[in-house]
């Protein structure tokens, strides 16, 4: 039976619902995403792109001129015949409705980007030893409606005649439409199977329903921190976009994580999901905890690169409490030319 979808205060702010905080997590974990464009996209990708070593690629880093503009997903790599000489940018957005011009939101994202690059290079006006990163730009869709056709500027621009076509640059964009594919033969690992079975249910409102089927993709795997962590977040969304139960809740898992893990798991959820506050997938009593972390974590990587932190830097990284914005500027942290360069981004 199908549920109603649950109405969160989320819901009202564009890019804060609950579908895109899940993607933006989940998928930002490099084995879930390689897996993601190994098994749903084109098999060019996985044929030519280096999908074993994706390495986090800041999603907020544009200055605070453009602090509004933030890439839900993105990732660095190299072309596999290429020795790693020829990086790869993979920028990702979720959608939860068909938006066409989504492809303006990547274009903007990859434009700026390879000026930074550029920019961060000195501008060097000779391709002899500097060149821009072949872009692969996905589009992971999970909404109710078709999305009819496929992404390409020429739909977006006023029509003109064919002689004047070839001024409209093509961009070629990955789309990835989940409603279009059965839940019961889901291709890539089971990691990555629960997360696509996760995002479709909770659009078609089988989520609770199916919480058995998701979590059982689980039953032979080790249960580390990381597969833990995925699988709270995956209950916790569940609870967002619809109602679990306690009796829900322990049948689901206690039927597939067998023994005392699964008993222990139950105690844990069932605590967060008490006070559920979505802050990147988190329960609220979690997520100061493993803010503090992630906070400590940023301060850490500046202080060993840059010795000194500004104050005022300092004070800012103290304030924050988005767990997915703190794991951006880590990474940001770790690929920076200069501490001013980092002040600058999160001003």
């Amino acid at each position: 039976m199908k549920r109603q979808p649950k109405q969160t205060k989320t819901d009202t702010k564009p890019g804060l619902n609950p579908h895109d905080r899940f993607a933006r997590k989940v998928i930002g974990d490099p084995k879930i995403a390689a897996d993601l464009l190994r098994h749903y996209t084109e098999p060019v990708v996985r044929e030519h792109v280096d999908l074993d070593n994706l390495k986090p690629e800041p999603t907020q880093n544009f200055g605070k001129k453009f602090k509004e503009l933030v890439k839900d997903i993105a990732f660095v790599s190299h072309l596999v015949d290429k020795k790693g000489k020829s990086e790869v940018l993979i920028i990702a957005e979720h959608k939860s409705k068909p938006e066409p011009f989504v492809i303006l939101q990547l274009l903007v994202y990859l434009v700026f980007t390879w000026y930074k690059r550029w920019t961060d290079a000195g501008r060097p006006q000779s391709t002899k030893n500097f060149r821009l990163p072949m872009p692969v730009l996905v589009v992971l869709y999970n909404g109710k409606d078709d999305w009819k056709g496929e992404l390409n500027i020429r739909d977006l621009v006023a029509s003109v005649p064919p002689e004047l076509e070839q001024f409209i640059p093509e961009v070629k964009v990955l789309l990835i439409r989940l409603n279009r594919f059965d839940v019961d033969h889901l291709p890539g690992k089971p990691e990555t199977q629960a997360v696509v079975e996760s995002m479709i249910r909770a659009t078609d409102g089988t989520f609770v329903a199916g919480l058995e089927s998701i979590l059982g993709r689980f039953t032979d795997l080790s249960l580390d921190d990381r597969i833990n962590e995925l699988i709270q977040d995956i209950i916790y969304y569940c609870d967002l976009v619809e109602v679990v139960t306690p009796d829900e809740l322990d049948k689901a898992i206690i039927n597939t994580i067998k023994g005392e893990k699964g008993i222990k798991m139950v105690q844990t959820i069932k605590k967060g999901i008490s006070q559920i506050a979505w802050e990147g997938g988190v329960a609220a009593g979690e997520v100061k905890g493993r803010v503090e972390g992630k906070v400590e974590t940023l301060l850490k990587i500046l202080r060993t690169r840059f010795c000194r932190i500004p104050k005022d830097v300092e004070k800012t990284i103290l304030s924050m409490t988005d767990p997915v914005a703190l794991d951006s500027y880590a990474v940001h942290a770790a690929t920076c030319q200069s501490m001013n360069e980092f002040a600058e981004a999160i001003r």
